[in-house]
């Protein structure tokens, strides 16, 4: 049996950063976006009715509709979905759009969609049970949710060259939006971008919220371990990303 410690990232996290239009090549390599454990959780998407939790950089959406999924992207930001409306006309695939704050869903109708994909949107999240609890009810009993997160072991780290020194206590929940953050790849959620903090969860954060909100987690992913050429220090042998499949009970 494969270790499962050492699933790679996704292909795009080591991506050229000159590359522009790697946008254009994942509706023929879904695996650009998602990683391989993400493959794995979501199974046979083709034909299930997905939403995706935020555009973030846009790939995920595209990576999901090319594995056949019928997918709706909920953001509440127009200039950010107008984005991904011209990338979809330009490689050919259809989504469809919700423009909703990700910190209210009440305007999505329950039990809407079969998966549920969310990457790096916790950190912009006051209340993770109350945004964990949006996601389940949009959800159909049987759905399951992906949760794909930048590492909090990664995210409490002074960025400076040199020796990796702390930061931040990883049980630091709340800070300052104003405080440089390098471990900090994602593109900021929309309507929450000009939060005044960052919010940081741990990993037994995340599990207690989806249990608090009724899931029932079937997996909990800590893959990579590379350094990114975006990071100061040096943080190569610490996880790169969490990864977490919850079932809504059928």
């Amino acid at each position: 049996m494969d270790r499962r410690d050492w699933i790679p990232v996704a292909p795009t996290w080591e991506r050229d950063p000159e590359d522009k239009d790697i946008w254009r090549r994942v509706v023929t390599m879904p695996s650009l976006a998602l990683n391989r454990a993400e493959q794995e959780y979501l199974g046979n998407i083709a034909g299930k009715q997905v939403c995706v939790l935020s555009v973030g950089d846009g790939m995920a959406p595209l990576a999901l509709a090319a594995l056949g999924a019928k997918v709706t992207v909920i953001d509440s930001t127009a200039t950010t979905l107008d984005v991904l409306v011209v990338r979809t006309q330009v490689v050919g695939i259809e989504l469809e759009y919700a423009q909703v704050e990700l910190t209210d869903l009440s305007p999505i109708p329950a039990e809407r969609f079969q998966v549920a994909y969310a990457a790096h949107a916790a950190g912009l999240m006051q209340d993770l049970t109350r945004f964990y609890s949006h996601v389940f009810r949009i959800l159909a009993p049987g759905g399951r949710f992906i949760v794909n997160e930048y590492h909090p072991f990664r995210r409490i780290w002074k960025a400076e060259p040199g020796a990796a020194r702390l930061a931040h206590s990883y049980f630091e929940r709340r800070r300052e939006r104003c405080e440089p953050e390098n471990t900090d790849p994602e593109p900021a959620a929309a309507g929450i971008a000009f939060s005044r903090y960052q919010f940081h969860w741990t990993v037994s954060d995340h599990f207690t919220a989806l249990t608090d909100s009724g899931f029932h987690v079937v997996a909990l992913e800590e893959i990579g371990d590379t350094r990114q050429a975006w990071e100061l220090p040096n943080l190569g042998g610490l996880p790169e990303q969490l990864v977490v499949a919850a079932d809504k009970p059928a």
